[in-house]
């Protein structure tokens, strides 16, 4: 009868994926996971899902990722979402090891079904051996007994650990002869890595993190069914764009209503006036206004009007306006498309609750205006969606180990699985103020370049959008990309901060609260990842009941148990700034308080004033 685990669908998404190795409890049994099985979903706009895939997985070159080159990534049905339900194991590795402290032999079961529990030579215990060899391009390979130079034979080769984990002080000796050599990976056969000098297999605890870094990302799931019309036209970034700016020929309107009006104008075919024009121009004929002729002239004219009109309103019309007035090329919003829909989207789905910096009612707006914090909503459904699309070993950076999918499935034709779950959640959205920030950062010695745009307002919001394009996150940024990292890390440090005293104050663990970084929009959200976090609306109780204190609790979040120490040298520690894995999507990178409070950074050095240390009023 085979042996069951109870696990929820984040403990598959991150810790129980195929090729994945974990300890089966109880049993005392280390396994593989060999398939994952699950359901089709639904409502899941699978084009924005793989535009945000596609994005993460070009920061690898092509050559580091040859199952998911360009053209297999551009195909959708190559792919196909899995909602996990469960997940099936193997015996991983077949190698036992003598736990007889004189025998300590080991010996290679990969072939056998039937596994013995003590040795054959001294009957002593028997169980796996913890070690397994794995290398950069995927490959994972049990650790295997070498043959004996003397006796050609691995039947007497015991390994020696003399009570350490390093393996340097592994040995291989042969019980037989003595012979005695080193505990080496060897070479990788499966790839021919481009360094010969990281050609070799490492040696690792089965469980070590090196062994297996699972690539997921996460986004908001934009309705579809809302959007679809919108969506499938080349200009919906520019549409999006100009309404999150607020340009006046798009302001109070939502942004599905131009998914209608797209509908519409796909099946309108009149260019001509309306029966409301022409009976206005039949009126001023009929009084004596128009002549016969002044009518065809004045109908002509009208005519072209209503044509720049409609031209003005159509999305190509709002595309151009936002280009001039913005100063920022069309191929920028494009790239920045998705970061600025997913800021839009939750102010227009349920109830909303917003507070800004107008609304000088209540009673937390005059602290969110001394942290520089223009706008904040209470979103009640909160559609995130994880996303878990392949895997890597030895590294997670781009180029440093290579990017593999997940196994393809039979049941599904071949396809690459990418395995998903979706939480709706209440979730806490923040907008940083533009002018904050740009004064934050001309106090600190950067010279902001903004966009040649005909508005002044609209070229200073957007140039956020300019700055973060095609800036690679997920990795440290370096001194050379001041600003990007100036701006970055203080929405990354902030977001952290906000989520570690929302945690104290809702009494949940840090697990169970998640980050959501929109940068082109200065925004962040933070939601509950864990179900029952989101059932009992723990965020919408702190909204509703501990706003301010929670505020204040950001803004005085000053000091570190490990200060002056921390401080000092980068302001960025566990038990300051760091989140676990799950809550993080960049890898606790590009922290500090400095850009909160003032002070040290470990890439750029002195921040002389922090975000919450400039004067607003």
């Amino acid at each position: 009868m085979p042996k069951i685990m109870n696990r929820g669908k984040q403990q598959i998404l991150f810790n129980l994926l195929p090729n994945r190795t974990f300890d089966f409890e109880k049993i005392y049994t280390i396994a593989q996971i060999t398939e994952i099985r699950g359901s089709l979903p639904d409502k899941i706009n699978t084009k924005i899902l793989m535009q945000r895939i596609i994005k993460e997985v070009y920061a690898w070159h092509e050559e580091n990722r040859p199952a998911l080159n360009n053209k297999v990534l551009h195909q959708i049905d190559r792919f196909v979402l899995i909602e996990p339900q469960s997940a099936y194991a193997a015996m991983f590795p077949k190698v036992l090891w003598c736990q007889n402290y004189r025998c300590h032999r080991v010996y290679d079961f990969s072939n056998s079904t039937n596994l013995p529990k003590t040795c054959p030579v001294c009957q002593g215990r028997l169980i796996q051996l913890r070690w397994v060899r794995i290398h950069r391009c995927g490959e994972m390979l049990p650790l295997l007994p070498p043959k004996c130079n003397r006796c050609n034979t691995t039947s007497h080769m015991s390994l020696e650990t003399k009570d350490s984990e390093r393996i340097s002080n592994f040995q291989w000796i042969c019980k037989k002869c003595g012979q005695k050599s080193p505990v080496t990976g060897g070479y990788c056969q499966s790839c021919k890595w481009p360094d010969p000098k990281l050609r070799r297999l490492d040696i690792e605890v089965h469980r070590s993190n090196r062994t297996y870094y699972a690539h997921t990302t996460s986004l908001l799931n934009i309705p579809q069914k809302k959007l679809d019309g919108l969506l499938s036209i080349e200009e919906w970034p520019g549409i999006a764009a100009a309404k999150f700016l607020s340009i006046d020929e798009v302001r109070g309107r939502k942004i599905s209503d131009f998914n209608q009006h797209v509908l519409t104008q796909r099946n309108a075919e009149d260019d001509g006036l309306s029966g409301e024009d022409l009976n206005r121009l039949f009126e001023k004929q009929a009084n004596g206004t128009l002549t016969p002729e002044g009518l065809v002239e004045a109908i002509k004219e009208l005519r072209d009007q209503r044509k720049e009109e409609k031209k003005a309103n159509s999305p190509s019309g709002v595309y151009d306006l936002l280009i001039r007035k913005s100063g920022v090329p069309r191929e920028v919003w494009d790239r920045a498309g998705q970061d600025i829909i997913e800021t839009i989207m939750p102010l227009e789905m349920g109830t909303p609750k917003t507070i800004s910096q107008i609304n000088t009612e209540h009673p937390s707006v005059e602290i969110m205006i001394d942290m520089g914090i223009s706008q904040l909503t209470l979103v009640s459904d909160y559609p995130i969606i994880t996303a878990t699309y392949g895997y890597s070993r030895a590294d997670y950076q781009p180029d440093l180990a290579r990017l593999n999918p997940f196994p393809p499935m039979r049941e599904h034709n071949g396809r690459y699985p990418i395995y998903i779950d979706q939480v709706h959640a209440d979730a806490l959205m923040l907008s940083l103020d533009p002018d904050s920030v740009l004064k934050w950062l001309i106090l600190n010695d950067c010279k902001p370049l903004m966009p040649n745009g005909s508005d002044s307002k609209t070229a200073s919001q957007s140039y956020f959008v300019s700055l973060f394009d095609q800036a690679n996150l997920k990795e440290t940024i370096p001194a050379d990309s001041k600003e990007i990292r100036m701006v970055f890390s203080l929405l990354h440090t902030f977001c952290h901060t906000a989520i570690r005293q929302a945690g104290l104050l809702c009494g949940l663990e840090r697990t169970s609260l998640s980050e959501y970084i929109m940068p082109s929009t200065l925004t962040f959200a933070i939601y509950c990842n864990h179900r029952f976090g989101a059932t009992i609306g723990a965020l919408t109780a702190l909204f509703e009941q501990s706003l301010s204190q929670w505020l204040n609790a950001i803004h005085e979040t000053y000091r570190c148990i490990y200060d002056p120490v921390c401080r000092e040298k980068t302001g960025n520690c566990h038990a300051c700034t760091h989140l676990p894995e799950t809550s993080c999507k960049f890898f606790n990178l590009n922290l500090s308080r400095a850009f909160l409070f003032g002070g040290t950074d470990g890439i750029i050095g002195e921040v002389k004033c922090g975000y919450f240390e400039i004067d607003r009023h």
